[in-house]
């Protein structure tokens, strides 16, 4: 047992050791193709901001690669962070970005050094150190919790695919870049992962205080990806599908002791998630509702004064079906293998899973060695009505980098992959996978490409 045990350990250890040199070896490439590029872009705002002299295109040219480098990965809305971070936020319309990730900059860049010519330096450095390290951390944990969710050793392959299509995610630069995505993933996966143990620990048959740590941890950190970015909301939806689930056993009198504590303790845990997406609307409300504040904004009489949504729908335009236009249909056309892959892994988790529940007694499907091991079903629901809400309200193109934080889509796609070089009767997915995967790594370097150069989709 305990040879078993060290094996398993050692190999889990190597696997991380590849991941870790495939993350380095791909993060080379993309930050030397970000230096690389002529720069500073089509949009000079990130040169202005770093630079007040009149002489700052001139010198541009003369600048090292390193401080290209950070030029060119301060793009877009890694404008408003950084700004944010020295500032504060003065206007309504920057509430529209991480309140509570521009904070953290602002808190982590005081460890860097900055200049008085470049006073943002500081948290451009601060912001690219973290999101490299949350991507790794990203990968890690991904890999850990599809250990445990497909649950035999013969699907830690396929836990290794899914985590080196982490790596390669067409979220690209966007990753290594002053923005919340990578952090968001990091926090959002953790949280799949501590749910996933807790479902483990109460296979015992029994609560313990450590499903309930457990538990309580899913739900903390839903909860900061919540503040790092609004649709962490969405994975509270795995904490609801739990307190349904002790609800129906209320409703048939089969409620005992356990399932009143666990009913307890998921819904503490769905409540940190609801305060991880109320805090910073309370703390703008203060801002600008407050009875001192003369120039009252329209949203604070709503019903629910969201500043959030608010800001999305009065200055960018987000709303049920407003983007869908002709001029628009150019990023429905790029967002559309991304979202497909969303839907149909997803549909296809929440399907197999609840027939695994189902037939768990059958030892037909028991042994399908694929992805009808998924036993958490719940676990796709977030990315099912990410993708729906993507199509439907957002600016659509960004589901290629927000899809980033959501595992089921990994998941599948490595399954694919794996099954499309075993003689397997499981039905293969409509298209070639190896073309999809290709798609993928083309389509992350030519966006790390045009993001240095500030030029869209962003």
């Amino acid at each position: 047992m305990t040879s078993a045990v060290s094996t398993s350990t050692s190999v889990a250890y190597g696997r991380f050791h590849h991941l870790i040199i495939i993350f380095c070896s791909w993060k080379v490439l993309l930050l030397a193709l970000a230096a690389f590029c002529p720069g500073p872009g089509y949009d000079t705002s990130a040169l202005v901001m770093l630079d007040s002299s009149i002489n700052r295109h001139r010198s541009f040219t003369d600048l090292p690669r390193i401080r290209r480098l950070g030029i060119n990965l301060f793009r877009w809305d890694a404008l408003y962070f950084v700004d944010a971070a020295e500032r504060g936020y003065v206007h309504e319309q920057q509430w529209a970005f991480s309140w509570a990730y521009s904070r953290l900059l602002g808190v982590l860049g005081q460890f860097f050094p900055g200049t008085a010519e470049s006073p943002l330096q500081c948290y451009i450095v601060a912001g690219i150190i973290l999101s490299n390290v949350c991507h790794l951390l990203s990968v890690l944990v991904l890999y850990r919790l599809l250990i445990l969710v497909l649950g035999t050793r013969q699907q830690r392959h396929v836990a290794f695919v899914a985590s080196v299509l982490h790596i390669l995610t067409p979220a690209s630069l966007f990753m290594s870049a002053p923005y919340a995505e990578a952090l968001f993933s990091l926090l959002n996966m953790t949280g799949m992962l501590c749910y996933v143990h807790s479902k483990r620990t109460a296979q015992c048959g029994y609560t313990t205080v450590q499903e309930d740590v457990y538990k309580l941890s899913s739900g903390a950190l839903f909860a900061s990806a919540t503040l790092i970015r609004s649709n962490g909301l969405l994975s509270g939806l795995i904490l609801l599908c739990d307190a349904i689930g002790y609800l129906s056993c209320i409703f048939s009198w089969r409620l005992d002791y356990s399932d009143v504590r666990r009913l307890l303790v998921t819904s503490l845990a769905g409540l940190f998630v609801a305060c991880g997406f109320a805090g910073p609307q309370y703390v703008a409300y203060q801002q600008f509702c407050g009875a001192s504040n003369l120039d009252r904004r329209l949203w604070c009489d709503r019903n629910i004064p969201s500043i959030y949504s608010w800001v999305q729908s009065h200055y960018w335009n987000v709303g049920l079906f407003r983007y869908w236009t002709v001029s628009n249909l150019p990023l429905f056309l790029l967002a559309a293998p991304i979202l497909w892959l969303l839907l149909t892994s997803s549909t296809t988790a929440l399907h197999t899973g609840i027939q695994e529940l189902r037939n768990r007694s059958h030892s037909v499907a028991r042994q399908r060695p694929t992805l009808m091991a998924f036993s958490l079903p719940e676990i796709a629901l977030p990315q099912f009505v990410l993708a729906v809400t993507a199509l439907t309200n957002f600016h659509v193109q960004i589901v290629n980098r927000i899809a980033s934080g959501y595992p089921t889509w990994y998941l599948t796609t490595a399954q694919w992959l794996v099954d499309s070089h075993h003689i397997s009767s499981i039905p293969g997915p409509p298209l070639k996978v190896e073309w999809v995967v290709r798609g993928i790594i083309m389509y992350a370097l030519v966006q790390g490409i045009l993001y240095a150069n500030f030029l869209p989709p962003a």
